[in-house]
Parts: structure tokens; sequence; C-alpha cells
């Protein structure tokens, strides 16, 4: 199939959101009750969309930041599906954030390739049980041997672990003055020494899967390590929330049109009320008024990166998203209506707004302290 578009090629939002809606539309239906939908994955490379975000060669990317939540908003949307959007979204992300800022090798070089094809998945491993991604908790460990490492620890909570063709995967390898040093190293999922167990406690999102990593006596080179040594979780694991938080908004306003859009097709075969068609266009209004602050959160990691700013403005549009899904939940369930598709969106939803919930909690009492000192 020949590609959209060249992927050194620069488009402007619309170029990009109608060749993606074009490979949408043309795409094999993905069954995400079957796991990871390779052939859907597969199309969206060969049409270009994949890869969009980063480049191995030190070129351009085609797409921004802004462009990137854009884009797996429409997917999420299109395909009424949170865990699509949010598969496309992070392997944008960690192509973008993770893996060609810090690629130290032509092994790292390919990897990037295959993912703009969609030949592979990448996934993150940084909390692990009982740890979460505290540095002081954190106890996965690689020990240096001449060129090689070796890594012994456990991983939990990977987003799309169970069908990643390798991992990212963060380790202590080192401590200074007390403090731990991370390094992380990329490694081929059927590497010797590295086993996935399955992570019942993450249900939702298909097919963005979960799982954990068993790492014994798992032997790496040094040129699968990424980046300076020893500021690992400085540099990815630190400012990545706030990454994600800010991308992951795109993803989630396109499901949240999406629950909107099937309400307002069920709707439209039934009697009507003025107060109901009112509280329809009311919940469509607010949607509308939440997506330009989407919009400013990715416009401000283009121009001034992950920052504390950025960190304080995501955790306020969250609540705002919650309180904007608790209105449509309360509108639906005034008409009783349990139709499946809507109340598997409205839970991977509640879900993804769930995510580092203590992190959240965390800056509104900071917030409200520091009110209260004025």
């Amino acid at each position: 199939m020949k590609p959209a578009f060249s992927p050194a090629q620069r488009l402007p939002h619309s170029a990009l959101a109608e060749a993606m809606h074009r490979a949408l539309q043309d795409a094999p239906r993905p069954d995400c009750t079957k796991g990871f939908p390779r052939a859907w994955w597969r199309h969206l490379g060969a049409s270009g969309l994949l890869g969009v975000g980063f480049d191995g060669d030190g070129k351009p990317s085609v797409a921004n930041a802004s462009q990137l939540g854009e884009l797996a908003g429409l997917i999420a949307r299109e395909t009424a599906s949170l865990g699509l959007g949010m598969i496309w979204m992070m392997n944008e992300m960690l192509g973008r954030f993770v893996l060609a800022p810090r690629m130290r090798s032509d092994q790292h070089r390919a990897l990037l390739r295959s993912m703009s094809r969609g030949d592979a998945l990448l996934a993150l491993a940084i909390s692990e049980p009982g740890a979460g991604a505290h540095p002081k908790r954190l106890s996965c460990r690689a020990l240096r041997d001449g060129d090689n490492w070796t890594i012994d620890g456990r991983k939990a909570y990977v987003s799309n672990g169970a069908a990643a063709d390798a991992f990212v995967v963060l380790a202590v390898s080192g401590e200074v003055e007390g403090r731990k040093r991370f390094d992380a190293f990329v490694i081929d999922a059927d590497a010797p020494g590295l086993r996935r167990e399955p992570d019942g406690k993450v249900s939702g999102l298909e097919p963005l899967g979960h799982c954990g990593l068993v790492l014994a006596g798992c032997r790496v080179r040094e040129i699968q390590r990424l980046g300076e040594p020893g500021l690992a979780f400085d540099t990815i694991a630190r400012p990545l929330r706030t990454i994600e938080d800010a991308l992951l908004m795109g993803s989630m306003l396109g499901a949240m049109q999406a629950e909107l859009d099937a309400l307002a097709l069920r709707l439209r075969s039934g009697s009507r009320t003025p107060a109901l068609t009112r509280g329809l266009g009311a919940l469509q209004l607010e949607l509308d008024a939440l997506s330009p602050l989407a919009t400013h959160a990715t416009r401000h990691l283009d121009e001034h990166g992950p920052d504390e700013r950025l960190a304080a403005f995501n955790v306020g549009v969250r609540r705002l998203f919650e309180r904007w899904q608790g209105a449509f939940e309360s509108f639906t369930v005034a008409l009783d209506d349990h139709e499946p598709a809507l109340l598997e969106l409205g839970r991977d939803l509640r879900l993804v707004q769930g995510i580092a919930r203590g992190v959240a909690d965390f800056r509104q009492l900071q917030a409200g302290e520091k009110l209260l000192m004025r």
C-alpha cells in the first residue's frame, strides 16, 4: 500500500487529520476483544500514519505534540475505542520523547523504523509491584560487567506489555551519596531471562493490555542502554507523567465525543422533549469548551516542555474531564440507557482518570496550602 504521505513531509493539521480519517476508513476492522490488532496496526504503518511524531535520522517529525493529541482523539472517536487511541498515542510518545532523543546504536534506530512501519511495538517498564514508580522504592537492579549488564527484578502495570516486541526497562544501576541512579535499557521481548506475567489488576482499555515482567539474570549489552549514564529516572520517568497526561487529553476527548455520538444516535429514533434535547446540547457545548484546554496543554508541551506549570494545568483539566463524565453518566442514568458501548467507554474513561490519582491529589493539596498561606 502506498503511504498517504512521506514521513519526511511536513503537513498541516487538516491534511494529517484527513489522511488519518481515510486510513481509518480503509483499515481492517479491529476486534479489540482478541488482543492487539496487528493487521489494523500495520495498515496505519503502510498508510504513513505511524511514526509521524518522531524521526530516527535527526530530521523534523511530521507532527508536533498538538497534532499527536488531535490524531489520537480522531482515532478514539472514529473507532469508539479509548484503548486504540491510547495505543497510537503511546507509540508516538515513546518514539518521540524516550527512544529518539536517547538512542545510542543502529539497533535503536532500526527499532524506530520498525515502529513507524507497524512491525514493532514498544512498551515502557518503570513501575514495580508494591512500589509504584517512586524512585526510593524501585529495586530492579542492573549490574555492569564490562560491556554487558545483568538485570534482575520485577516490573508491573506495563501498558501494552502483552503485545510488545521490545521494552524500555528502568533499573537501579548505582548509588551516589545515598541517592539511587537509574539507567534504561531496550530489551527484546524474547530475550533470555525476561518473562512476561499476567497482570489481573488492570482490566479494560481493550486492546491496550497490561502485564508484569520478571527479569532473572537478563543479560543486555551496553549499546542497548539509552542516554547518559545514571540519569534515566530524571530524564525519562519523571517528565513522562506530565507528557503522557498532556497527550492523553486528545484520546479522552475523542472517546467522550464517541460517547455523545452514540447516545445521540440512539435518541434520534425515539421520542424527545425539549428538556432532553437541551441537556444533550449542553453536554456537547461543554465538551467543545474543553477541547481548547487539550490544545493549550500540547502547545505548552511543544513550546516549554513538561514543566511544573503544565503538570499543574493537567491536574486541573483532569478534574474538569471527570466532572463532564459524571454529568454524562447522570444524563444516561436518567434515560435508563445501558448500551454496552456506552458502558465500556465510560468504564475506560473512569479507569484512565484514576491513573496516578495519588500524584493528582498531592498537587491539589499543594495548591490548597499555597492558597491558604497568602
